[in-house]
């Protein structure tokens, strides 16, 4: 499969001279996670097949006027704005971002994307979630026509800050990786040094993600997950098998100290299947997290979507709770 390995310096020396903006949002405060070179390699998931003619391929076609690159998911196109380049393409989801222009085509849906109108832009490279059963399929389908894509995976800030590091090294704008990630780690650690200061709520919580078709309670492996947990949270589901198969016996069981919830899907069918299994049941206000009116919903722009350069203002979202 023809996925792309990192980019080498001459790479990034044909690139720089094709792609010339930051992304809108570098004005945000972001900061170096300096994650080790084994935290970068499993920061960006590549499937098996990658080889250094694909690599070769998109370089040849950077030397160009413009570098095509078209991104099938809001996350992942947002990466790539950040880092100083341009899409030719983009999911419906990902439209109204900064940094996308007139000239940007819509290629179908995050979960529904456009083979066709993929191809049709002849792209250099692809953006695709590591996390998607349809991106991986899409994946296969891109390698049957030769065109390269590239699958990304951020669970964590250390993560992005892996993905950023080599993204901006393909732009070449070590501008756009300060402004996207070192002024974002050092407000992070601004806050948490702020947040051991202060009287916080402490104690367990439950994380739901809630949607119209199916509602799950989230381990570690969450970015937001990471997120309350650098707060001294613990979170009571990491280890409690019994939640895994989520109902409301379980969450009495568990009792955790605060709920987070996290809408996925559109807002109100998502509301409804948690109302309809949770919350309008009657021994929901028999928990201790209601009890203390301790359930949150969390906004999705921070921790549904990745933050991105906001990673910092999902932290002070996180501490401004527990402060209340």
């Amino acid at each position: 499969m023809k996925l792309l390995k990192n980019f080498t310096a001459a790479a990034a020396i044909l690139v720089v001279a094709a792609l010339t903006a930051c992304g809108a949002q570098t004005n945000q405060t972001q900061e170096q996670a300096a994650a080790p070179a084994d935290q970068a390699g499993q920061a960006v998931t590549e499937e098996a097949g990658a080889d250094q003619a694909s690599a070769e391929a998109v370089t040849s076609a950077a030397a160009a006027d413009s570098l095509t690159v078209a991104a099938v998911s809001r996350s992942v196109g947002d990466l790539w704005l950040l880092s100083g380049g341009q899409l030719a393409g983009m999911t419906e989801d990902g439209m109204d971002l900064e940094g996308i222009t007139e000239d940007t085509q819509v290629i179908g849906t995050v979960t529904n994307p456009s083979l066709e109108a993929i191809a049709a832009l002849s792209p250099d490279l692809v953006l695709l979630s590591g996390e998607l059963p349809t991106h991986k399929k899409l994946a296969g389908d891109l390698e049957s026509r030769n065109i390269p894509c590239k699958m990304i995976s951020v669970n964590s800030f250390a993560d992005y800050d892996a993905v950023m590091q080599e993204l901006t090294a393909m732009t070449g704008r070590e501008d756009c990786y300060a402004a996207a990630v070192t002024e974002v780690r050092e407000r992070i650690d601004q806050i948490l040094e702020e947040a051991a200061d202060r009287d916080l709520r402490q104690g367990t919580y439950l994380a739901l993600r809630v949607s119209a078709t199916k509602n799950k309670a989230l381990k570690n492996d969450y970015f937001a997950c990471e997120i309350l947990n650098d707060f001294g949270l613990v979170n009571i589901a990491q280890d409690n098998e019994a939640l895994d198969e989520l109902n409301i016996e379980a969450i009495l069981d568990a009792d955790p100290d605060m709920i987070f919830v996290i809408e996925q899907g559109k807002s109100d069918e998502a509301q409804g299947s948690f109302e309809e299994n949770f919350s309008g049941k009657p021994v929901w206000k028999e928990l201790t997290a209601v009890k203390d009116d301790h359930v949150y919903n969390l906004p999705k722009d921070f921790f549904q979507y990745k933050p991105n350069a906001k990673w910092d203002e999902a932290y002070l979202y996180v501490r401004e709770l527990l402060e209340k």
